[in-house]
């Protein structure tokens, strides 16, 4: 319903009347639909996600945002909250000479993720039997394999979003596979996971052979390996690596609405230098293909790439309406909301590093003693103190420019985030994203992003 045309006229009459009492009102509709399997060795799984549908009205009073919501996407629920949203209005006060809101140039049009096969269209007994041919032959790849997982879903979801110049409306669709692989040697078992989340429909239900062949060699090299010596180290990230280093030390500090609760560092070295020359960071809704990218935000501003750092120098926050507006701020299309029932706040999208000159095979040549990183498991930072901390499961060695072959597990990466960045000294020429990512704010807010970069060689702290 979210997409008929009547439907859309209605709320453009909602958002009409509100002005005649509010300097700006918004509406934003969304559904989210999308199924889950999981195939393991002795077990198996499918499940619909819990269905999401709804809306929320959004009024600004000249001072505050004011909202209401409801699940019930008819006339009927748009009156409902609509008088709800009056009555708040008179409790509030409006404020005409209170700060001013754009609501961005005209715009009537939808978007949609192109498809060349509907997951719906294929049955759920041939999903599961695709599922259990992948999870046999990872098994057959290793016999100290004893557990295999591989596990597909797609989420489904559309939106409308509505002001007094925008009338736009998305379909969004998301496919994701992973593998994880579970081995035991003796006494000791270690796992490993892969896979790939993108944009379209069941023909991106896939992991290339290379990345399966890849992980059960690597997880096998874990069985056996030790703790490595703490120390400070030359290190070459993978790009999965340096997407989690990426999201960590500038993605949560420059969501600008953390500027406004002055719990950011990052606000007070705008324009100034942060990171190495070579260095380069971008967050982009607007990449093509990739599991976090979407037309549009939650306040109807269009994608678009936002440059964080240039060349070394911080230049950009992401922006979400409120803190654009209280600070002054660009608009950058990272206002997102986990649901309807959630609030909107900035949030990333595919945050990377951008790519540089050299190959990986110079960038390991260039090692005399060092680690090669890969595989991280998860990350944390402090906005306001530039501490960050990254966990990982694969180190191997490198000596007089070579990889050893001599694995260490698992990793943790300290330090102060300016260090790190202004030790980059190769940066690769080609960048990888990966999709498999979620992210929480504050432990809650969940939305669907990603990361990546190309490999990068930097000096590091590791235990």
């Amino acid at each position: 319903m979210i997409s008929s045309n009547y439907f859309k006229s209605l709320v453009q009459d909602v958002v009409y009347d509100l002005e005649k009492d509010f300097p700006y009102a918004s509406l934003l509709a969304s559904e989210t639909l999308g199924e889950r399997l999981t195939v393991q060795t002795r077990q198996q799984q499918a499940e619909l996600l819990d269905p999401v549908r709804g809306m929320v009205l959004t009024v600004f009073n000249g001072r505050y945002f004011l909202e209401t919501a409801t699940s019930n996407v008819s006339e009927e629920g748009l009156k409902e909250i609509t008088q709800r949203l009056r009555e708040m209005g008179k409790n509030q006060g409006i404020f005409y000479d209170g700060l001013p809101i754009d609501p961005g140039p005209k715009m009537e049009k939808d978007f949609f993720v192109p498809v060349e096969t509907d997951p719906e269209s294929i049955p759920l007994k041939e999903k599961i039997e695709f599922c259990k041919i992948q999870k046999d032959r990872l098994h057959e790849k290793d016999n100290r394999i004893v557990q295999a997982t591989c596990q597909y879903a797609h989420v489904h979801t559309r939106e409308l979003f509505v002001n007094r110049h925008k009338i736009l409306f998305q379909d969004l669709r998301r496919t994701q596979m992973a593998a994880m692989v579970v081995m035991r040697g003796g006494d000791r078992s270690v796992n490993l996971h892969t896979g790939q989340a993108l944009q379209g429909g069941y023909e991106k239900a896939f992991i290339p052979e290379a990345k399966l062949e890849k992980l059960v060699e690597d997880c096998g090299k874990l069985l056996a390996a030790p703790r490595l010596k703490p120390g400070t180290y030359n290190c070459i990230f993978s790009p999965e690596f340096a997407g989690i280093f990426a999201h960590e030390a500038f993605g949560h500090g420059m969501e600008t609405d953390m500027f406004l609760k002055k719990r950011a560092k990052g606000e007070d070295y705008l324009d100034l230098p942060v990171a190495s020359p070579l260095v380069d960071m971008f967050d982009s809704p607007a990449l093509p293909g990739q599991a976090a990218s979407f037309f549009f935000d939650h306040e109807g501003e269009p994608a678009k790439e936002t440059p964080i750092i240039e060349k070394g120098i911080l230049r950009r926050g992401l922006t979400d309406l409120n803190s654009a507006l209280r600070l002054g701020l660009v608009r950058s299309a990272n206002g997102r909301r986990e649901s309807f029932e959630r609030k909107v706040y900035a949030r990333m999208t595919n945050t990377y590093f951008g790519p540089g000159e050299q190959t990986l095979e110079q960038m390991i040549h260039s090692v005399e003693n060092g680690f090669f990183l890969d595989y991280p498991s998860n990350g944390m930072e402090d906005p306001k103190g530039w501490g960050i901390q990254l966990e990982g499961y694969y180190v191997e060695e490198i000596k007089n420019g070579k990889l050893t072959g001599k694995v260490f597990t698992p990793v943790i990466i300290t330090g102060y985030v300016p260090d790190l960045l202004q030790s980059i000294t190769m940066v690769g020429n080609t960048v990888e994203i990966s999709g498999l990512g979620m992210c929480g704010k504050g432990h809650k807010e969940w939305i669907k992003v990603t990361d990546g970069g190309p490999y990068l060689k930097l000096k590091a702290r590791l235990a």
